[in-house]
C-alpha cells in the first residue's frame, strides 16, 4: 500500500480527509464519471448510501483511480474494522 494508506487508522478518516482536498478534474469529466456511476449503480442494483458516499471519491476527483481501489481495498480488509 501507499504512503497515503498509512497515514489514516480508519477509512473513514481517509475518505474525510480526500474529501476536503481540491479536485483535480474538471467538470465534463466529473460528469462523465457520475454519468458512467450512475448507470452501473442502477444496472447492479446498487443504492447503499456508503457505497454511493464513496464512489464521490472518485467522481469529483478527490481521489484518481489507483487511490479510490486502494482505499476500497483497505475499507473492506480487516486492518480497517477498527471504525
Amino acid at each position: 500500500m501507499s504512503a497515503k494508506t498509512a497515514s489514516f487508522i480508519t477509512a473513514h478518516a481517509w475518505r474525510d480527509a480526500a474529501m476536503q482536498r481540491l479536485s483535480d478534474i474538471n467538470m465534463a469529466e466529473s460528469h462523465q464519471r457520475r454519468a458512467a456511476a450512475d448507470a452501473y449503480n442502477r444496472e447492479q442494483g446498487i443504492s447503499a448510501p456508503d457505497t454511493l458516499a464513496d464512489q464521490q471519491l472518485y467522481i469529483q476527483g478527490k481521489m484518481d483511480i489507483e487511490e479510490y481501489q486502494e482505499y476500497l481495498l483497505f475499507k473492506h480488509s480487516t486492518i480497517s474494522t477498527r471504525e
